[in-house]
């Protein structure tokens, strides 16, 4: 072993170290929450560099995000600066997005584009399709715009344009309509000279395919490829990686099945359990120790994933001390929850034990942030919510976006139709679609249609007048993003356009507020500059704002709580974590909540989600459900998650602030002999899923005078079927009695206007 290895290796235990020091062939390497794969990843880097296997620009990384791509550049820089070795060219560190896009811009022209293209983002992306259903004469309230774009996207994740959809035999992989406007799309697309966001992956795999030579070039360029999270990759990624790895097998994927929680956005898990499939002498590393989290937190999350079957054969530990037992409260409705979450919080802050950036609060759906949010406001705690209303997502920040985009892809239909109004110029919505018309009519873009109809004068000379006046604008603005750097031009298109004028003349708090988020994008765009240099272009400019994910949004100078999902959660860590709403059909959700096999994938993937969030606390970990919970107006009851019984007994501190439940009992008596809750007070580990079918599992309210109704009978409601009553309150016409269906669902009925029929 030489110096320079002994120095790059000292610091690792034997696992990490074993997959630092391999190169050549296919590397598998398992890396449990918080187990240092990024540590791993960017010394293996460095070591292929340090040993002169390859140069730094022979090496391609792929990570999940850019707030990821660049920490593991900032890292391998500075262990080769520590070991003394010059970077003499660019690294490739980056996202499958920015990869691609990297590619694109000099290769697209051999897909009939020009290399400034735009990208749309969902919502661009959703206008272009309404506009094409207006085309095609499609009715949206009949066929919903979103439910093509999720199709469109889907065929795109699995890598088949129009014309392999159309070629492909067997079952129909889409429907005739949708596939009309798949077709019609990528027509206006290509028009627009615009990509979406799946076009980005999909057109680098159309170009390989296409051009045998150019994926030759890339081949030999990158003799090296690590992907970082290969558990997350999609159908067209796991073609990308494959391409060009296919002849030298260099391919070192990282990743944690356990961890794998978005086959909603076309993930497959298959790709990473089936990988020795693919390479059949793969080298397997297990990186199963845990840095991050206290030993109970490590050991109530390998508990709970276990139950898992898509799973290899791991098991995480840490030399971690114990730390605090994992507290699982429960309460009455989502109001006291949230006041619990709020209280917990203030407490620990004001003991000196952590700062409001050390306390995270993660829930299953973003509804669920509202009564967390009052909460918060109302005890003074300051917040942030990541994964929200995205900052380049706000109205007055895609406005002048658009104008930007416009000034250098005249092309960008969807810019153009969203500024020509705006700020208000008199062109109206019957104009618009005049033009839109003779778009489509002639296959001009909306530049060209315009330009077209004040030529022809298809409008009156006033209206004629303002259209001229805007694509004069426009003119003036694409000749300006050509001769002035970024920062100055921003300030011309604010200026020119009027659009900052425009705010100031409202003089509402509203506005004022728009014009700080404006100032806020020249502070991004000062950023930019100074970080890119001479590189700074307006382009690149407009494509790193447009492959911003809601985790690279994350300001962590600001000191506030975070709250966020838990899909968003993934890949952070917090000394402090609060995991809220765990009842059936919340966590987990009721889309996996049922027992048919068709679900069980989908149950799988919530009990990862579960895994995920509770490995990414430090020190404590907090649950907590509601016995009552407000949906669609409506006050539902459900059981507290499956997933708590799988947590140890020794684990877990129960404490209640309502009415004890049947399921808590257990806690409280059935497992421990009439104590009282305390510390250590688990749930039975030997309960299964199947205990959910028992009413006792349920809040055993008394019964109040229940007239013929008792916990455990057997009813039939002519709506929801067949259920158990598990409780009733009140008597006589106020009789109510509360039924837990099939589907877990429990809902409340008075007897005398539910038609119950008594079965047992």
């Amino acid at each position: 072993m030489t110096d320079l290895t002994e120095q790059l290796t000292h610091s690792l235990n034997p696992p990490q170290k074993e997959a630092v020091l391999h190169q050549d062939g296919p590397l598998l390497i398992l890396a449990g929450a918080g187990s240092g794969k990024t540590r791993v990843l960017t010394h293996r880097m460095a070591n292929l560099i340090a040993s002169g296997a390859a140069a730094t620009d022979e090496i391609l990384c792929v990570t999940f995000t850019n707030k990821a791509a660049r920490e593991m550049e900032h890292r391998i820089y500075k262990i080769l600066a520590d070991l003394g070795i010059p970077v003499h060219s660019q690294l490739w560190i980056s996202t499958f997005h920015s990869f691609c896009v990297r590619i694109l811009r000099q290769r697209i022209e051999l897909l009939d584009y020009k290399p400034f293209f735009t990208i749309y983002d969902p919502s661009d992306q959703l206008g272009q399709i309404k506009k094409v259903m207006t085309a095609l004469n499609i009715n949206e309230k009949a066929f919903p715009a979103k439910s093509f774009q999720g199709r469109i996207s889907g065929a795109k994740m699995s890598g088949m344009s129009p014309q392999d959809i159309e070629k492909a035999f067997g079952r129909p992989i889409m429907d005739p309509k949708s596939l009309e406007v798949y077709k019609r799309y990528e027509e206006e697309m290509k028009k627009a000279n615009a990509l979406d966001f799946d076009d980005l992956l999909l057109k680098t795999w159309d170009l390989f395919r296409m051009y045998p030579d150019v994926l030759e070039q890339y081949r030999q360029k990158f003799r090296y490829v690590m992907v970082d999270e290969y558990q997350d990759t999609n159908r067209i990624q796991y073609l990308l990686v494959q391409s060009l790895t296919k002849e030298h097998r260099n391919l070192c994927v990282v990743g944690d099945e356990d961890q794998s929680i978005y086959s909603w956005r076309g993930a497959d898990i298959r790709n990473i359990l089936d990988f020795e499939k693919d390479f059949p002498e793969t080298k397997i590393v297990k990186l199963e120790e845990n840095y991050r989290s206290s030993g109970n937190i490590v050991r109530a999350a390998t508990s709970v994933i276990r139950n898992n079957s898509q799973r290899k054969e791991k098991t995480l530990f840490t030399s971690n001390s114990a730390g605090d037992l994992i507290r699982l409260q429960e309460e009455r409705n989502e109001y006291d929850e949230a006041r619990f979450v709020a209280k917990a919080i203030e407490e620990k802050a004001n003991s000196g034990e952590g700062s409001w950036n050390d306390f995270a609060v993660f829930y299953r759906t973003n509804a669920q942030s509202r009564v967390l949010e009052e909460q918060l406001r109302t005890n003074g705690i300051p917040y942030k919510i990541v994964g929200g209303v995205r900052f380049y997502e706000r109205m007055e920040i895609k406005d002048i976006l658009s104008y930007m985009k416009l000034s250098v892809n005249p092309a960008d239909d969807m810019a153009f139709k969203r500024i020509i109004n705006v700020p208000a110029r008199g062109i109206g919505k019957t104009t618009m679609e005049k033009i839109e018309a003779l778009g489509m009519e002639r296959k001009l873009t909306l530049f060209q249609a315009a330009e077209t109809a004040v030529n022809e004068r298809a409008f009156n000379a006033g209206t004629c007048g303002k259209i001229r006046r805007f694509l004069d604008l426009m003119l003036d603005l694409q000749n300006a993003a050509k001769q002035f750097p970024i920062q100055e031009f921003y300030h011309i298109v604010l200026d020119r356009s009027e659009y900052l004028k425009a705010l100031k003349a409202e003089d509402n708090p509203e506005a004022e507020a728009r014009i700080e988020n404006l100032e806020e994008l020249d502070n991004a765009i000062e950023q930019f500059a100074k970080e890119r240099g001479e590189e700074a272009a307006l382009l690149g400019f407009l494509e790193e704002m447009a492959l911003v994910s809601d985790q690279d949004s994350l300001d962590e100078q600001v000191n506030s709580v975070t709250l966020m999902t838990l899909h968003i959660s993934k890949g952070l860590e917090f000394p402090f974590v609060f995991i809220v709403g765990l009842e059936e059909n919340l966590f987990p959700s009721a889309r996996s909540g049922g027992f048919d096999a068709e679900s069980e994938d989908d149950l799988e993937e919530e009990r990862r989600l579960a895994y995920v969030g509770m490995t990414r606390a430090r020190r404590n970990l907090y649950l907590t459900y509601a016995r009552t919970r407000r949906v669609w107006g409506q006050e539902q009851s459900n059981p507290p998650s499956r997933f708590l019984k799988e947590i140890p007994n020794d684990l877990v501190d129960f404490k209640s602030s309502a009415q004890t439940s049947g399921f808590m009992a257990r806690f409280a008596g059935g497992a421990y002999g009439g104590a009282s809750p305390r510390a250590g007070a688990g749930v039975p580990r030997n309960q299964s899923r199947g205990d959910f079918d028992d009413h006792q599992d349920f809040p055993d309210y008394e019964d109040g005078g229940g007239e013929g109704f008792r916990p455990g009978m057997r009813v039939r409601h002519p709506t929801f079927g067949v259920g158990s009553v598990y409780s009733t309150e009140g008597s006589g016409d106020q009789l109510k009695v509360s039924v837990i269906f099939a589907d877990q669902t429990i809902k409340k009925f008075v007897v005398k206007y539910a038609r119950l029929e008594r079965l047992s």
